[in-house]
Formats: C-alpha cells, sequence, structure tokens
C-alpha cells in the first residue's frame, strides 16, 4: 500500500510530541487551552471524546474493511462541509490523529488506502485499557475545571461520562451543539500505521 500522500503531512507533528506519554500538568493545561480555543462551543463530552479518541483510536468504530469503506464513502459523498484542518493531532499524546475526510473528496487520498490505514490502527480494547482510561481521565476533567470555561450542560456532562466509566464503558458520541457547529467528517487513524 502506497500512503506516502499520508505521511507528507503528518509526520512532522507526530515526532514532535510522540515522546510525551502523558505530560505534565502545564503541558496538559495547554493541551487543554488549544482544545477549547479550537472549538469554543463545544460541550464537555466533545472534550472528553478528543481524549477518549487519543487513548483508544477507533477500536469502537471498525467491524469490517467492507463496510467501514462503504460508510466512509457514503459520507464523503453526502458531505458538503468539512473543516479546514487536513489532520488533528490527538491529545495528550499524538499517537493517534483525526484525519479529514475532505482530503479523500479530493483526490489527495485514496479510499482504499485510507480505509487500509484505518482498520490497520483498530486494536481490541481490553479491560485494563479501560481501567487506565478511568485513571487518566480524572486528570484531564481537573485540568478542564481550573481553567473555569462556560461549558454548556457541564454538570450533566460531567454526570453522564462518570456513569459511562463506572459501568466500564467509556464511547460518547459528539453533542448536538457540537454537530450544528463544525462539520466533523473525520476518521481516526494511528500515526504508527501511517508511517508504517
Amino acid at each position: 500500500m502506497d500512503v506516502k500522500k499520508i505521511f507528507i503531512f503528518i509526520l512532522p507533528l507526530i515526532f514532535m510530541n510522540i515522546s510525551c506519554e502523558y505530560c505534565d500538568d502545564a503541558k496538559l493545561s495547554k493541551i487543554i487551552k488549544q482544545e477549547i480555543e479550537r472549538y469554543p462551543e463545544q460541550r464537555l463530552v466533545d472534550i472528553y471524546k478528543t481524549f477518549f479518541q487519543g487513548f483508544f483510536g477507533p477500536a469502537h468504530l471498525i467491524r469490517d474493511a467492507n463496510s467501514a469503506k462503504e460508510y466512509i464513502g457514503r459520507e464523503i459523498a453526502e458531505a458538503n462541509e468539512f473543516e479546514d484542518y487536513d489532520f488533528h493531532e490527538l491529545p495528550p499524546n499524538g499517537k493517534y490523529v483525526r484525519v479529514n475526510l475532505r482530503l479523500i473528496k479530493e483526490g489527495k487520498i485514496s479510499l482504499e488506502d485510507f480505509t487500509e490505514a484505518f482498520v490497520k490502527s483498530a486494536k481490541p480494547v481490553s479491560d485494563e485499557d479501560i481501567e487506565e482510561w478511568k485513571k487518566i481521565w480524572p486528570r484531564v476533567l481537573a485540568e478542564i475545571e481550573k481553567q473555569k470555561h462556560d461549558f454548556s450542560n457541564f454538570e450533566e456532562d460531567k454526570k453522564y461520562i462518570n456513569s459511562l466509566l463506572a459501568e466500564n464503558k467509556y464511547v460518547v458520541h459528539h453533542s448536538k451543539e457540537f454537530n450544528s457547529k463544525y462539520p466533523s467528517h473525520y476518521r481516526i487513524v494511528s500515526s504508527e500505521k501511517l508511517h508504517k
């Protein structure tokens, strides 16, 4: 598979931050501030989603390669608006990247090559992964609360996330507010799979 078209965009970003597995408080605070500035009208569930995508990758999304390819193809065909980024390196450590599906629509990446990288990015989620995430999220949440950003429905979202984690679940969807404001047509791909 030739995924050089993907690599040329993303490799410099990956190697800048990949060494930081879980950053110190100052770095984490800066990352959260950047995420809030990127999406000022998001809710807590949306920033939570960004961080859990950075931790778990696309594991919860992929059933098989053919259905993934068909679903992505349909989404691209129906989408009229896209965000302005090509790649969004996910916090806190750049192990996973949001790839804007606009790159496929514009022919910069083939659907076949992209689907292959996307499917190879998935890995099974273990109970140990979920337990580790349940330790990480409170730290992220504490940094978010320090910044006192005025998220709508903050307490409601906080309780919802805590209830999910109490049941060893972790997946949330973007809020209605996020989806109406930001045309989020993307998929998560492992930075490791992008440069293999």
